[in-house]
């Protein structure tokens, strides 16, 4: 058995690869305990202390490093002192890749999973030959999941298009490898089109296909066209990012050319941060047959066998409409691939799941009492938490963020001296704190006594609301008072677990 703790940052509406990758450890390696907590819920002093064997860093939570870095980063720092095996999981890892190098760093990790194939010494100066390097995909297959995605698939000879694919140019920041999907797939639909093939490629925003629509669009086409992803510029720290923003802001439409030279001049090409997407698989488990430029890719995917080999300056187009014209050989291309990439399972979630459990010890000790009251502690706030926002939610909950991002120590003593928090005695003791705020937020503020009021013939609802104002107002939470600052408390209930072992109490 073991006791992992998985942090992450989705919200209610994450994309399904996002849940996939936090959630597939419960669902194909049931048994442990998990507790999937989010970068902005309360951090309690019984979290702080509960002996978890692995802590599992999600790349949503190390997105944190671009924005409110220092913020998450002094909130997190417990990590550094735990003793648990530490695992990050990254992806973009070029940008800010000096914060991410330095707050992996700072907690200790031990394992850093990476998409990226080639010059992580250069992303990971201080870890690079510390910790252990293992490459983590930004998406798997999931054999769960399989026979729902085959169901796109239409035969082969019945398909309508085709080639076909949706590409997007990368923004500037990425470097010129960030560009070259997109003017390949351009080029590419130009030359096809002219070669007689039914073409539907496009690299327009407003093209974007979601969802079904968008596996229904590939198992209807013949070919489609790809490469590995990345790019072949790094950004330590997020300056060249805003330099960019900046820069385009003031001259919208302007060229990758115009932008290099006024923004990273001489910067880009150094180096090539390069990883393959999930739509391998995707177009696999289609068996769609797929077109890429020639590289490495994973899985010992030879050209000619597993895919159409494309050279990078379209020097071998002619071969390539030829191969595409002759179906034996296509079918055999797409059945190879298939049979590397999807009934194989080397690429399904379980094997990652396994590939990144087996880091983590087992707890020889699982399942004492203690840990249960652990448990229970930390969950009696963050169900009061849930609970609330569940019965109020909407501008009430704006109102009930606005007060705790008040609970300072100087405006706790206020609430105290009424009482709080019993809703009778709330309006005297609001009406000094509100005074100085900004009239935004004192229409906010003012809501609070009838969001009480309401509240008074709950006596759940008023044991919640006891529960939460103890915490911020010098209870658990008092040291993180700063997290309120940010406003961004919309996930608080984005924290659960899933306990399955017998003789340990389950905390609601």
């Amino acid at each position: 058995m073991k006791r992992i703790l998985i942090l992450h940052d989705m919200a209610k509406g994450s994309r399904r690869t996002n849940r996939d990758h936090v959630y597939n450890y419960a669902k194909y390696h049931p048994g442990h305990l998990y507790v999937f907590h989010s970068v902005k819920a309360p951090i309690t002093e019984a979290l702080k202390s509960f002996p978890f064997d692995g802590i599992i860093m999600n790349y949503c939570f190390l997105s944190n490093r671009a924005s409110s870095y220092e913020l998450h980063k002094r909130r997190w720092s417990f990590l550094a002192d735990h003793p648990a095996k530490k695992i990050a999981i990254c992806q973009d890892d070029y940008t800010d890749h000096l914060r991410l190098d330095e707050w992996i760093r700072d907690v200790r990790s031990d394992v850093i999973f990476s998409p990226i194939q080639d010059n992580l010494d250069v992303l990971y100066p201080t870890n690079w030959g510390k910790a252990t390097f293992r490459e983590g995909l930004t998406g798997y297959t999931d054999h769960a999941q399989i026979e729902e995605l085959e169901s796109y698939s239409r035969p082969f000879a019945d398909r309508t298009i085709d080639v076909g694919t949706r590409v997007r140019y990368l923004p500037p920041v990425f470097g010129r490898y960030g560009q070259q999907k997109g003017k390949a797939a351009e080029d590419f639909a130009r030359h096809a089109a002219d070669a007689g093939f039914n073409v539907d490629i496009s690299t327009r925003v407003e093209d974007v296909i979601f969802g079904s629509r968008w596996l229904q669009f590939l198992g209807n086409c013949k070919f489609t066209l790809g490469s590995k992803g990345g790019a072949s510029m790094a950004d330590p720290y997020g300056e060249i990012r805003v330099k960019v923003s900046e820069f385009m802001a003031r001259n919208p439409g302007a060229s990758f050319e115009l932008v290099e030279k006024n923004c990273f001049e001489g910067l880009d090409g150094k180096y090539i941060f390069a990883g393959v997407s999930p739509r391998l698989f995707e177009s696999a488990a289609l068996r769609t047959c797929q077109i890429l430029t020639r590289d490495n890719y994973i899985g010992g995917m030879e050209p000619y066998v597993d895919y159409i080999p494309l050279n990078e300056d379209f020097s071998n187009l002619d071969e390539v409409f030829e191969l595409m014209r002759n179906e034996e050989a296509c079918l055999s291309i797409i059945d190879s691939c298939y049979n590397k990439l999807i009934a194989s399972k080397a690429f399904d979630y379980s094997a990652f799941v396994n590939e990144v459990l087996d880091f983590i010890p087992d707890a020889p000790d699982f399942g004492d009492r203690n840990e249960a009251e652990l448990l229970d502690t930390h969950f009696h706030l963050i169900n009061a938490f849930r609970r609330t926002r569940e019965r109020f939610g909407g501008t009430m909950e704006t109102a009930f963020k606005t007060v705790l991002s008040l609970l300072k120590p100087e405006n706790s003593l206020l609430l105290e001296s009424t009482g709080w928090p019993r809703p009778y005695a709330l309006s005297p003791g609001f009406a000094p704190i509100a005074a100085g705020l900004p009239e935004s937020r004192r229409a906010l503020f003012s809501m609070m006594p009838e969001l009480l009021a309401y509240a008074e013939g709950d006596p759940e609802a008023v044991a919640d609301l006891e529960t939460i104002f103890e915490a911020f107002s010098g209870g658990d939470l008092a040291p993180e008072r700063h997290l309120t600052d940010t406003g961004s408390l919309g996930w608080w209930d984005m924290c659960e677990y899933v306990f399955e072992p017998d003789g340990v109490q389950s905390a609601s």
